[in-house]
């Protein structure tokens, strides 16, 4: 009883001197910004603006597309893409990453079969899709979707078999029904591993809808894109990308929020927080 009196106080201690301790600011990346704001303002003084167009010229640029319907009607397009078809990527690789952690038949029949996939890179992939479907829909979701099942089929199979086996056996012998063993024992076990890699299918999934419209798209940011570069409009291309940034970083606040909403748990612990 001394030992766990002793471990509480000391936690509570790291939990009062974590949350006295004055916030640091990373004057670094200021810094860094800063120099690089300065270098490309210098750049677009002395050179075209078909290379470095100056800030303000950005700007203008920005309220001009931001202001107009096709600007929105693009941004949307690709924002819903990459959303709608990560998520069905997301839902049919956590089932054959289920059904390989559960079955080692299944499992030897579909690693070598993402091993394959893995090893073709996402570029062959749009070529494959502009040759395959007419539909340049289709084409967009079979590149996003093949390009992001690997590391959910992975990481799903792998969280599944994370889970120690007196885990399992003790909920097993409170005889749930399947909705409370997902609930209980599944859920939190594979949750810190699926939104792990889907930060990282966030980016991914960006690079490949872009690509994916840059190539064999009509509408959307990559279209845009294309356009821009057929214009020379360098201006254009910067907005465009600041919009695929921002999304981004939006997906990641998302997903940040669904991390301190079902694992607070893992930001309760005041050791943690004194070690960061």
């Amino acid at each position: 009883m001394n030992v766990l009196t002793q471990t509480a106080a000391g936690l509570r201690t790291a939990r009062r001197r974590t949350a006295s301790r004055p916030r640091q600011w990373p004057w670094e990346g200021f810094l860094a910004v800063a120099i690089l704001v300065i270098a490309w303002e210098w750049a677009s003084r002395h050179s075209t603006p078909m290379f470095f167009p100056s800030f303000a010229q950005i700007a203008d640029t920005g309220a001009a597309l931001l202001s107009s319907a096709d600007g929105w009607s693009s941004i949307a397009t690709t924002y819903g893409r990459i959303w709608v078809y990560l998520l069905g990527s997301f839902l049919l690789s956590s089932l054959l990453g289920l059904a390989a952690a559960w079955n080692q038949h299944v499992e030897r029949f579909l690693v070598p079969l993402v091993e394959l996939k893995q090893g073709i890179p996402s570029v062959c992939w749009v070529l494959f899709a502009i040759i395959w479907f007419k539909e340049a829909e289709t084409r967009i979701a079979f590149v996003v979707i093949t390009s992001a099942l690997p590391a959910f089929f992975y990481q799903a199979r792998d969280a599944l078999r994370s889970i120690p086996r007196d885990w399992v056996d003790l909920v097993q012998s409170l005889r749930p029904t399947p909705w409370q063993k997902a609930r209980i024992l599944w859920w939190p076990a594979v949750l810190p591993s699926l939104l792990t890699v889907w930060r990282i299918n966030v980016g991914n999934a960006t690079r490949v809808t872009i690509m994916a419209e840059l190539l064999g798209g009509i509408t959307g940011i990559g279209h845009e894109l294309r356009v821009s570069q057929e214009l020379f409009r360098m201006d254009q291309t910067i907005v465009w990308t600041a919009m695929l940034v921002l999304f981004v970083i939006a997906s990641n606040q998302v997903l940040s929020l669904v991390e301190r909403r079902y694992l607070a748990y893992r930001h309760s612990d005041g050791v943690r927080n004194d070690a960061a």
